[in-house]
C-alpha cells in the first residue's frame, strides 16, 4: 500500500476539491430553484475550491517527481477529472453572481429562463463529482492509506511539520473514518451551514412556483421569384451610375483599338477644301501610326490569349474610363475573347472615389461582380442559394458582409462553367479605408481561379506601379496611343466651321496640330480647350487671336481650370458667389430622387441622381418654396421651364465649364415610367419636361472635383459662396421638396418620405440655434406635405399611411416636439402613434432606434393605450399581402427587442436601455399576460438558428428550404418579456422600476409559455420545383433542443446529443405528426390574431388589378384571395 506523503498530500487536495465543488453545485442549483444563498458566500466557497485546485496542481507536480506507480497514475487521473469539473463550476459561479449586477428584475428573468439549461449542466457535473468521490473512497482504503498506515504516520517525528490539511486527513483515517464527509474536517461543514442560512436577493424575489422549464415554388414562377429576390438584394442603386455617366461608346474616339489606321485616315481625309501635301509629314504620321498599332495589337493579342492580367495606364483625364466602357460595349471585344474561349463572358466594375461607399470600396466591387456573374445565370444562382441558403434573406446591400460576398464570389468562380473576362476601372480610386494593398490582394485571389482573366485601368501612381512591376503585368500607356483618336475628335469638332468657311483649311490644320500637341494625351484637356477655341470662333475672333488664345491655355488641368474660372467670372463677387453655391450643390452627398419604390429594388426604374436642374432652381428660389410648401398650391410647367432655363444658363456661364448639365437617360419617357411605378396613368411626355425636371448637374470630370476640393485655388473658389455645409444641405433638401411638390400637383406622384425625414432629423443634432430653428420649420413643412400626400412612406397608394408623428418618435431630440404636437390629440391618435413607433420585424441593427422611455411614459400619461390592438401601417420590412401585421405597442416592442437579441447587435447601447425601460413601463399595466403572438424560427443543418420576419409568411416558399425548416411558435407575453429582460446587456436602474413594482410584476411572469404550432418543410427540391409541406405537432410541444437554441437560452450545444435541426427533423418524421393544408394553417393563426390578420379583416382593400397580381403570384393562398377579390369587387 502506498503511504508516501506526496500521495497523501495530493489525495487531501482532491478530497477538498470534491467537497467544495459539491457545495458550489448545490448552491448554484438553489439559486436556479429560487432558494436562499448569497453571492458573497458563494464566491468565497468557489474561491476555496479554486485554491484546492491550485494545491492539486502543485502536489501533482511533486507526485510526478517521485517514483511512479499505478496508484499514482490513478490518483493523477482522478485529480485531473476533479479539476476539470471545478473549472466548469467556476464559470457557473461567475454567471450566477453576474446576475446580481443587473438588478432584481433582470436576475429574476435570467433565473426563470436559464434554469433549465444550467441545471442540466450542474446535474452533469454533480454526477461526475459523485463518481470521483466513490473512486476516492475506495482508493483511500484499498491502495493509498489504511487505518494502520495512518496510525504509523502519526507516530513519525516529522508529523507535526506536515500541512494542516494532510495532518487532518491522517487523523480522520486513523480514527476509522472512510466516508468523504467524515474525512474532511468541519471547515467545510461550517461553510455549508452559512450557505444554507443566507438569502440571495434577486432569486428570492422569484416565487417558488416560477418554473425553471421553458415550455417548451412547386412552380417555375416560384424559382424565378426566389432568383429575382436574391438579385434584388445584391444590386445597390449606384451600381451602374459611373458607367452611365461616361461618354457614350458611339461618341468615343477610340478607333485605333480595333480598326486599322487606314480606316481612320479615310475619315480624317474626308474634309472639304484644298489642303497642302507634305510627304515628310505623311511619312512621319504613317510611322507613328504603325508604332501605335503595334501597341494596340498587344491588347488585342491579350484578349485572345490565356494570359490573366492586363493594365491600361493613363494620366488623369486621358480617357481611361471612357476607353474601358468603349471596349466593354464593342462587339469586337467579344469576338476576340472567343479565341480565348468560345463561351467567354464580360463583367465589369467602375470604381469612383468621389461616389458612395459602394462605388469606392472592396465590398462594392465584390457585390458588383457577384451580381453581374449571377444576372441572367439562374443556374449558378440556384447553386449559391443551395450552398448558402441563409443568404436568401439578404434583401439589401447593407444586409451583406464583405466576407459573405467574397465567399459567394469565390464559390461562383469555382463552379462557373463560363470563362469570365473582368474589367475593373479606377484601381487608384479605391477608398482610403480599404487601400490599394487590400484591393490588389483581392485581385490576386480572383486571378487564382482558372477560367478568369482581368483588365484593369488606373492612374500610374507609385503603389500601383510597384504592384504591376511585381506582377510583371503587360499594359499600355494611354496618352502615348491616342494621338490619332484625338486628331479625329478635333477634326470632328472643328469641321462645321471649316464647312461654312468660318475658318480656313490652314488655320484648321494649325489649330488641330497645336491642340493635339498641347493636350499631351489628356482627352479632358482637349475637350475643355476646344470649348475655349470654339467660343472664340463663334465670337469671330481673328485667326491670329485664336492661335494666341490657344498658346495662352495652360497645359496642366489644374492651371487650365483656374484660367477658365478667371476668364469667366473676372472679379465679379456676385457671379463668384452664385458659382460657388452651384459647386457646393454638386459637391454635396449624392442620392437618388425619391420618386420610385425602394422596396424590392431594383425594379427596372431609371436612376435619377441628385442634384437635378429643377432641384437647384428650387434651392435658389425662395418664392417657389413658399408657394409649393403649403402642399396645396402649385406652379405650371412654363414657370418650371423658365426657372430651369435660367439656372442652366447660370451654370454654363458662371461655372467655367467645370459643371455640366446632362439630360436623363430616357428622355421623353420619364414621366410615363414615373407614372407606371406609382400606379398612375401618365401619358408619354416630351423631352422638354424630362430635361427640366430630371437633368443632372455634375462635374465634367473627377479632376474638376479634385481641383475644387484638393487645391488652394479650388478651395478659394468654393469659399466664395458664404454658405455653410449645413445651409447647402438645407437648400438642396428644399429644392428636392420643390421637385416632389411639382410632381404631385402636376401628375399626382407621391414622393418617398424616408429621405426627407432622415435629412431633417439630422439637423436636430446641431447645437446652432439658427439650424435648430430652421429644422423646426422643416418639420412643419414635412407635416404639411405628408398630410397632403405630396410625400409618404414607400408603399402602394391604396395602403393607409401611419401617423406623421410616428416617424419622429425614434429620435429623442424630437420628443418635446412630438409631445407638444399631441397635447390636444385623442386617445386613439395617441395609441396609434405609440403602436406605430415599433416595427415588430425590425431590430436595433443598422443604426435603428426605439422611442425613449420618457416619450413612452408621456404618451401613456396623455391617454395612449399600449395594449390596444391595431393594424401596423408603418412597415419598414415590406408588405405582407394578402395579410397585414397587427399588434399592440407592447407586443410590437417585445418583438422588436426579440429580433434585436437574435441579431445580437447594440444590445448594450442607450437605445437598448430605453427599449427595456419602455417595456417595463408598459408591462406594469398589461391586462392579459396570457395573450400570445407568432414568432417564426428557422433551424439549419449547420446548427445555425435565427428568427424570421413574420411578414415573410406571405411568401414562405421563397425562404423555406430542405436544410432549413421553419418552426411557427406561439409565445405568450411572459415569455417575450422574460427573454427581453435576460437578453439585453443593460441595467435600467431603480429609477425605472421600484422594488415594490418588482414584487408586483414578478408573480405575473410565472409559467412562461412557448409552443410549436406548425412546422414548415420542403419535401423535395429539384431544379425549379419545390414542394412546401406544413405539419401540426401535438399540443404544447416545445422541445428544449429547439426552443433553447432558437431563443438563445444559454444552452451549451456541445453538450447536446441532438441538434435543433435533428430534433426538428425527428419531429417531422414522427408517424403521429399531422400534415395540414398550408393556407388553412396560416389562416387559423390569423383568425386567432397572432400578430397578423387578413387584409379583409383589417378593412384594407386593394384595387382589383392588385388582387389579380396576387392571384398570379400566390396560388397557395387561393381561398384568402377569393375573399379579397369578392370584397374588392363589391
Amino acid at each position: 500500500m502506498a503511504t508516501g506523503l506526496e500521495v497523501l498530500g495530493t489525495a487531501s487536495a482532491v478530497l477538498q476539491v470534491i467537497s467544495f465543488a459539491c457545495d458550489v453545485a448545490s448552491a448554484c442549483k438553489r439559486v436556479y430553484d429560487g432558494k436562499p444563498t448569497t453571492d458573497d458566500d458563494l464566491e468565497e466557497h468557489a474561491q476555496r475550491m479554486s485554491d484546492a485546485v491550485s494545491r492539486i496542481q502543485t502536489r501533482c507536480k511533486t507526485l510526478a517527481k517521485s517514483q511512479s506507480s499505478n496508484d499514482h497514475t490513478k490518483l493523477s487521473e482522478i485529480a485531473e477529472d476533479c479539476s476539470a469539473s471545478a473549472r466548469e463550476l467556476e464559470s457557473e459561479v461567475r454567471f450566477v453572481t453576474g446576475l446580481h449586477k443587473k438588478g432584481n428584475l433582470l436576475r429574476a428573468a435570467h433565473a426563470a429562463l436559464r434554469a433549465s439549461s444550467h441545471r442540466k449542466k450542474i446535474d452533469r457535473l454533480e454526477i461526475s463529482l459523485s463518481r470521483c468521490r466513490q473512486v476516492m473512497e475506495i482508493e483511500m482504503m484499498a491502495h493509498l492509506c489504511s487505518q494502520s498506515d495512518a496510525i504509523e504516520i502519526q507516530q513519525r517525528d516529522g508529523f507535526g511539520d506536515l500541512e494542516m490539511d494532510v495532518q487532518n486527513l491522517v487523523v480522520r483515517i486513523s480514527q476509522g473514518h472512510t466516508k468523504l464527509e467524515d474525512l474532511i474536517k468541519s471547515e467545510n461543514d461550517v461553510t455549508r451551514e452559512v450557505i444554507a442560512q443566507e438569502t440571495v436577493k434577486a432569486s428570492g424575489a422569484i416565487n417558488e412556483h416560477v418554473t425553471a422549464e421553458v415550455q417548451a415554388l412547386n412552380t417555375n414562377t416560384e424559382a424565378k421569384a426566389r432568383y429575382k429576390t436574391f438579385l434584388q438584394g445584391l444590386k445597390f442603386p449606384e451600381m451602374n451610375q459611373r458607367y452611365n455617366d461616361l461618354m457614350s461608346s458611339h461618341n468615343a474616339s477610340f478607333n485605333g483599338v480595333f480598326a486599322s489606321y487606314k480606316e481612320m485616315m479615310s475619315k480624317e481625309n474626308d474634309i472639304k477644301g484644298p489642303r497642302k501635301k507634305n510627304n515628310e509629314e505623311t511619312r512621319s504620321r504613317e510611322l507613328g501610326r504603325r508604332e501605335i498599332d503595334q501597341v494596340w495589337a498587344e491588347f488585342v493579342n491579350w484578349l485572345q490569349s490565356s494570359d490573366s492580367l492586363f493594365c491600361i495606364r493613363g494620366k488623369p483625364g486621358s480617357g481611361k474610363s471612357t476607353l474601358v466602357k468603349f471596349i466593354i460595349d464593342n462587339k469586337t471585344t467579344k469576338q476576340l475573347l472567343s479565341h480565348w474561349n468560345s463561351n467567354a463572358a464580360i463583367i465589369s466594375h467602375f470604381f469612383w472615389k468621389i461616389g458612395s461607399s459602394s462605388q469606392n470600396s472592396i465590398k462594392g466591387l465584390l457585390c458588383s461582380l457577384v451580381y453581374r456573374s449571377l444576372d441572367g445565370n439562374r443556374e449558378i444562382a440556384e447553386q449559391v442559394l443551395d450552398r448558402f441558403p441563409y443568404l436568401s434573406t439578404n434583401t439589401h446591400y447593407n444586409d451583406w458582409s464583405t466576407e459573405d460576398l467574397r465567399t459567394v464570389l469565390y464559390f461562383i468562380l469555382e463552379n462557373e462553367t463560363r470563362h469570365l473576362c473582368i474589367f475593373i476601372d479606377g484601381l487608384d480610386e479605391i477608398c482610403n479605408r480599404d487601400g490599394l494593398t487590400k484591393l490588389t490582394q483581392t485581385i490576386e485571389e480572383i486571378l487564382k481561379f482558372p477560367r478568369i482573366k482581368m483588365c484593369v485601368a488606373t492612374r500610374p501612381e507609385t503603389l500601383v506601379m510597384s504592384w504591376l512591376k511585381k506582377m510583371n503585368v503587360p499594359g499600355i500607356l494611354l496618352e502615348d496611343l491616342t494621338r490619332p483618336d484625338m486628331r479625329a475628335f478635333v477634326q470632328k469638332e472643328l469641321k462645321p466651321f471649316l464647312t461654312d468657311n468660318t475658318i480656313t483649311p490652314d488655320i484648321h490644320r494649325k489649330l488641330t496640330d497645336e491642340l493635339i500637341w498641347k493636350a499631351q494625351g489628356v482627352f479632358l484637356w482637349l475637350h475643355l480647350a476646344i470649348r475655349s477655341i470654339t467660343t472664340g470662333i463663334q465670337h469671330e475672333d481673328p485667326e491670329e487671336m485664336l492661335l494666341d488664345r490657344l498658346k495662352e491655355l495652360p497645359r496642366e488641368l489644374e492651371q487650365l481650370y483656374t484660367d477658365m474660372w478667371q476668364r469667366t467670372n473676372e472679379n465679379n463677387s456676385i457671379y463668384r458667389n452664385i458659382a460657388a453655391r452651384y459647386f457646393r450643390y454638386a459637391l454635396n452627398d449624392k442620392g437618388l430622387v425619391p420618386m420610385f419604390p425602394e422596396v424590392g429594388y431594383p425594379s427596372g426604374y431609371p436612376e435619377i441622381w441628385q442634384p437635378t436642374l429643377f432641384q437647384i432652381a428650387g434651392a435658389e428660389s425662395v418664392e417657389t418654396q413658399k408657394l409649393l410648401f403649403t402642399g396645396t398650391n402649385a406652379i405650371d410647367f412654363p414657370e418650371v421651364q423658365r426657372l430651369c432655363s435660367k439656372t442652366k444658363v447660370a451654370v454654363e456661364n458662371r461655372c467655367a465649364g467645370l459643371l455640366r448639365v446632362t439630360p436623363p437617360s430616357m428622355r421623353g419617357r420619364m414621366m410615363e415610367i414615373v407614372g407606371s411605378a406609382n400606379e398612375l396613368d401618365i401619358p408619354e411626355g416630351n423631352e422638354d419636361v424630362d430635361d427640366a425636371l430630371f437633368s443632372r448637374v455634375d462635374f465634367i470630370h473627377r479632376t474638376a472635383h479634385d481641383f475644387l476640393t484638393d487645391t488652394e485655388a479650388g478651395q478659394e473658389i468654393i469659399n466664395c459662396g458664404q454658405v455653410s455645409d449645413t445651409e447647402v444641405k438645407i437648400r438642396l433638401h428644399k429644392g428636392m421638396l420643390c421637385l416632389l411638390s411639382f410632381l404631385h400637383s402636376e401628375y399626382g406622384v407621391m414622393g418617398r418620405s424616408g429621405t426627407s425625414f432622415y435629412q431633417t432629423i439630422k439637423l436636430f443634432d446641431s447645437s446652432d440655434p439658427g439650424v435648430l430653428k430652421e429644422a423646426t420649420k422643416m418639420v412643419h413643412v414635412l407635416r404639411n406635405l405628408y398630410h397632403n400626400k405630396v410625400i409618404g412612406a414607400d408603399r402602394p397608394r391604396w395602403q393607409p399611411q401611419a401617423p406623421f408623428l410616428s416617424h419622429l418618435t425614434n429620435y429623442a431630440q424630437l420628443d418635446d416636439f412630438v409631445i407638444s404636437s399631441l397635447k390636444q390629440a385623442s386617445s386613439k391618435t395617441l395609441t396609434d402613434v405609440l403602436r406605430e413607433s415599433y416595427d415588430p420585424d425590425l431590430s436595433l441593427r443598422y443604426g435603428n432606434y426605439a422611442p425613449s422611455a420618457r416619450l413612452v411614459k408621456a404618451l401613456i400619461s396623455m391617454g395612449a393605450n399600449p395594449h390596444a390592438k391595431g393594424v401596423n401601417h408603418k412597415r419598414e420590412m415590406g408588405s405582407m399581402e394578402p395579410f397585414v401585421r397587427q399588434g399592440t405597442a407592447f407586443t410590437n416592442l417585445l418583438m422588436f427587442g426579440l429580433k434585436s437579441i437574435d441579431e445580437g447587435e447594440r444590445l448594450d447601447s442607450d437605445p437598448a436601455r430605453e427599449m427595456l425601460k419602455a417595456a417595463v413601463i408598459m408591462a406594469m399595466s398589461c391586462p392579459d399576460w396570457s395573450a400570445t403572438t407568432l414568432v417564426i424560427g428557422r433551424v439549419k443543418q449547420d446548427k445555425e438558428a435565427s428568427l424570421m420576419n413574420v411578414t415573410w409568411l406571405s411568401n414562405p416558399k421563397t425562404f423555406v428550404n430542405v436544410d432549413s425548416p421553419w418552426l411557427l411558435y406561439e409565445v405568450d407575453l411572459r415569455f417575450l418579456l422574460l427573454r427581453l429582460l435576460s437578453g439585453l446587456a443593460v441595467d435600467i436602474g431603480e429609477d425605472t422600476i421600484s422594488s415594490s413594482q418588482v414584487d408586483e410584476l414578478l408573480p405575473k411572469l410565472e409559467n412562461p409559455q412557448a409552443k410549436i404550432r406548425f412546422i414548415m418543410t420542403c419535401d423535395t427540391e429539384s431544379g425549379d420545383a419545390k414542394t412546401l409541406l406544413c405539419h401540426r405537432p401535438s399540443s404544447n410541444l416545445s422541445p428544449p433542443e429547439i426552443t433553447d437554441r432558437l431563443f438563445g437560452l444559454g444552452t451549451d450545444l456541445t453538450e447536446k446529443s441532438e441538434s435543433a435541426y435533428d430534433c426538428a427533423m425527428r419531429l417531422v418524421q414522427d408517424p403521429g405528426l399531422e400534415t395540414v393544408d398550408l393556407e388553412s394553417a396560416v389562416l387559423s393563426l390569423a383568425d386567432e390574431g397572432l400578430g397578423f390578420c387578413t387584409l379583409v379583416e383589417a378593412g384594407v382593400v386593394p384595387p382589383l388589378s392588385y388582387v389579380e397580381h396576387l392571384e398570379e403570384h400566390m396560388p397557395y393562398y387561393a381561398v384568402t384571395l377569393q375573399r379579397l377579390r369578392a370584397t374588392a369587387v363589391s
